[in-house]
């Protein structure tokens, strides 16, 4: 079964509505069918979006130059169904007081750049529902994640740029604070009893580093540039393995009838200190296997790999 679902265009200024195919291989339910191709986003009037600008260009490129001939299946976007149900949720948490998933626009490098805040409260705190898993949550709690200090740093940006789109009841708001708050999808009450790192509650709030004015716009600037720039190209640059999520190259030390690896280990240096330790020596009932790290992204979670001429010499391999 195949659905033709129209998509919003990657390049509004062409005003040329792309499309891509929603295929429902496992026969989910229609209900759940409609929902999905029923999306309501919207960004329309600008260039490129706040998901956009942190997303690779070769992605956004070949999604926009193959949208015709993408499919995705119903039963990947059940996760993305989910975490839309964040808009109820807002609706019910905004105040008159409070603005709520508000679309605001600027231009710069000759593009028109958007954003959309999810809320914007009266203290001034810009909070981004996100519904995620708990090892995701966690992860973010621990070290900075990259794409969601981006999106935030984005929107703060566009709120600077916006002071007029920002008033309520004649006061002025502005963000002074970033945040995540996310919703664990997949937490467990047991788990938190059980380990003191777990999250104690299904939601965190998890706050987001506020750069400077001028790394904003720094920022900005520069990846508006590398989309532009990837446009005039025969060939858009590869994804950077950060990008790619590319997983790092482990050795696996096997013993010979024994399943599992004894121990999984970053280098050689490692391997050879542990052998050393355990008076074990390779190749004589010992295997040292190199396992290369997968690149997930490409492996998994990009729909356009299909199109990828990195990612089908690497699949040649």
């Amino acid at each position: 079964m195949v659905i033709d679902f129209p998509k919003y265009p990657l390049k509004q200024k062409n005003k040329k509505k792309s499309q891509f195919k929603i295929t429902n291989k496992y026969n989910l339910p229609q209900v759940i069918v409609n929902a999905v191709v029923n999306d309501p986003y919207d960004s329309s009037g600008s260039d490129i979006s706040t998901t956009q600008l942190i997303k690779p260009p070769r992605i956004r490129i070949l999604q926009e130059k193959n949208a015709d001939l993408i499919e995705e299946d119903v039963s990947d976007r059940i996760f993305s169904l989910v975490g839309q149900n964040a808009h109820h949720i807002i609706e019910r948490a905004c105040t008159k007081n409070d603005i709520s998933e508000k679309r605001l626009f600027y231009k710069i490098n000759d593009w028109i750049l958007s954003g959309q805040l999810d809320l914007l409260t009266s203290n001034s705190e810009l909070i981004d529902f996100k519904v995620t898993s708990v090892w995701t949550a966690m992860d973010a709690l621990k070290s900075e994640k990259s794409e969601w200090e981006q999106q935030l740093n984005i929107l703060d940006y566009l709120c600077y740029k916006n002071p007029d789109e920002l008033v309520v009841n004649n006061q002025q708001l502005m963000p002074k604070t970033l945040n995540i708050l996310a919703i664990l999808r997949d937490w467990s009450k047991l788990k938190s009893y059980q380990s003191q790192d777990y999250p104690k509650h299904q939601v965190v709030m998890i706050p987001i580093r506020k750069w400077s004015k001028k790394e904003q716009q720094e920022f900005i600037e520069s990846r508006i540039k590398l989309h532009q720039s990837a446009e005039h190209m025969d060939i858009t640059p590869v994804c950077t393995p950060k990008e790619r999520w590319q997983k790092k190259d482990t050795y696996r030390v096997l013993k010979d009838g024994r399943k599992t690896a004894l121990r999984v280990l970053e280098n050689e240096e490692q391997v050879k200190q542990y052998l050393k330790e355990k008076d074990l020596v390779d190749k004589k009932g010992i295997q040292v296997v190199l396992a290369k790290g997968e690149e997930t992204r490409c492996m998994h979670y990009c729909n356009v790999n299909q199109f990828c001429n990195y990612y089908l010499s690497m699949e040649g391999k």
